[in-house]
């Protein structure tokens, strides 16, 4: 009899202290929407996408399984894409495949609602950020071995910026065919 008070205390306590914030074995689901790029989205090449690379809760969350309590707010814009770049690299070889570009985008495209009117199936999807991915290694991928390097995806975006800078400065340019 008085082993089963001492279980029953025991029970009792564990489970008060553990309180409704905890889970109880189920997965954590966490209920979130992050910028996802479309194939209005302005910019022609996933590098050059500042919403995406610049997605600070996208950031945060992986930040949250690799630094206690990242304060992105002190971070610069390199910061953040180089953490955007290194929390994606799964395989931690230091370069990104076309699998883990994908795997970058498609976790900012789950539990996407899609605007009244935007009609865009998991086909069109995949297609459009294969051909956004196959444009990214083509273009940046500056040895051809099938992976973007942190330092090609740097020299990738300043080239986009410069080439950017150059269209908004110089429209005519960009109008020439």
């Amino acid at each position: 009899m008085i082993k089963l008070i001492i279980f029953w205390t025991i029970f009792v306590i564990i489970k008060a202290t553990r309180g409704p914030h905890h889970p109880r074995g189920e997965p954590i689901v966490r209920q979130h929407v992050h910028y996802r790029p479309t194939k209005n989205s302005n910019p022609e090449k996933l590098t050059q996408d500042e919403q995406l690379l610049h997605d600070a809760s996208h950031i945060q969350e992986h930040l949250e399984e690799v630094i206690d309590e990242p304060d992105l707010s002190k971070m610069s814009d390199e910061e953040l894409e180089f953490y955007y770049f290194q929390v994606h690299d799964t395989d931690k070889n230091t370069k990104l495949d076309g699998l883990e570009i994908l795997q970058a985008i498609h976790h900012t495209a789950h539990n996407f609602e899609y605007a009244k009117g935007e009609i865009m199936d998991q086909d069109e999807d995949f297609s459009y950020y294969v051909e956004l991915i196959d444009r990214v290694l083509e273009e940046d991928d500056v040895d051809n071995d099938g992976f973007l390097s942190y330092p090609e995806y740097v020299a990738g975006r300043k080239k986009d910026i410069q080439s950017q800078t150059i269209k908004n400065e110089h429209p005519e340019i960009s109008a020439l065919p």
